[in-house]
């Protein structure tokens, strides 16, 4: 009877799972940390990256929002610009040929570059290093308009500051690499708890 207990549990519970998660199935599970639910873990004080230094990843000061009711609405949006030439524009956007440049490429080879390939990117160095990833798209405090990338604050999303320096310096080396003259972002939030199990 334990055993068949024990069955159904995890039965519903991957059931529960199955339809309660938007993460993509290869992404790293997001701990069920209560505080998450107020906004991202730890404070603002972790981020030690100077702020519009010359040397190094160049980023702007925190735009901190809380505008919601959701643990993801709270936290803040981090800008790091990059000192290429090539330009990111939406996933999808028409019209325009867009391309991520090959290794080594010359700088008018692919001179628009799909933002969500330069975030899958970052991703899956921030999932090497260990840090969660709670999505990619509209930063926290972003204003979304159509396809006007600058209204976006593409970024991808971590949920704990002690993490925000190796995410920007993540950030910066792809941008470096990938020779990207635009900015692209980290927002360190919180939750949606309506979608996270406990």
């Amino acid at each position: 009877m334990r055993h068949q207990t024990s069955l159904v549990l995890v039965l519903a519970f991957t059931a529960v799972a199955s339809t309660s998660s938007c993460a993509p199935p290869d992404s790293t599970p997001v701990p069920s940390d209560p505080r998450l639910c107020n906004g991202p873990i730890g404070t603002r004080a972790q981020l030690t990256t100077p702020i519009g230094a010359t040397e190094g990843p160049r980023i702007d000061e925190p735009l901190e929002c809380s505008e919601g009711g959701s643990g993801m609405d709270e936290g803040a949006y981090i800008r790091i610009h990059g000192q290429g030439t090539r330009q990111l524009v939406m996933p999808g956007r028409s019209g325009k040929q867009t391309c991520v440049p090959p290794a080594g490429a010359k700088s008018d080879v692919c001179p628009e570059v799909p933002a969500h390939e330069v975030a899958d990117e970052i991703k899956k160095r921030l999932h090497a290093r260990g840090i969660v990833v709670n999505g990619i798209g509209a930063g926290v405090c972003a204003q979304p308009a159509g396809d006007d990338f600058d209204t976006w604050d593409y970024s991808v999303g971590i949920t704990d500051w002690k993490d925000a320096d190796a995410a920007v310096a993540i950030v910066d080396e792809v941008l470096q690499g990938w020779g990207i003259g635009h900015h692209f972002g980290i927002s360190v939030r919180g939750m949606n708890c309506d979608m996270v199990l406990f």
